[in-house]
């Protein structure tokens, strides 16, 4: 049986802050059946990975750790 995937964005909003997109969820559907196989260990893989940006961020995000002490 044939099947066709489809790319979900997953965002992230933390308390009043604005939304951000933490990657991309890939599901496949069942041609005729119109059921989604849910792809857990792939979602966890995503979620898991957005909480280790948020621990550890790997890239310049422009904020300064001590803003006070740099003044």
């Amino acid at each position: 049986m044939a099947s066709t995937s489809v790319t979900l964005p997953v965002y992230m909003r933390v308390g009043n802050t604005e939304e951000i997109l933490i990657g991309d969820f890939t599901a496949d559907l069942m041609n005729g059946a119109g059921a989604l196989r849910y792809g857990r260990p792939e979602l966890a893989a995503l979620l898991r990975a957005a909480a280790d940006e948020i621990e550890a961020p790997s890239g310049e995000d422009g904020e300064v750790p001590d803003a006070a002490a740099d003044a």
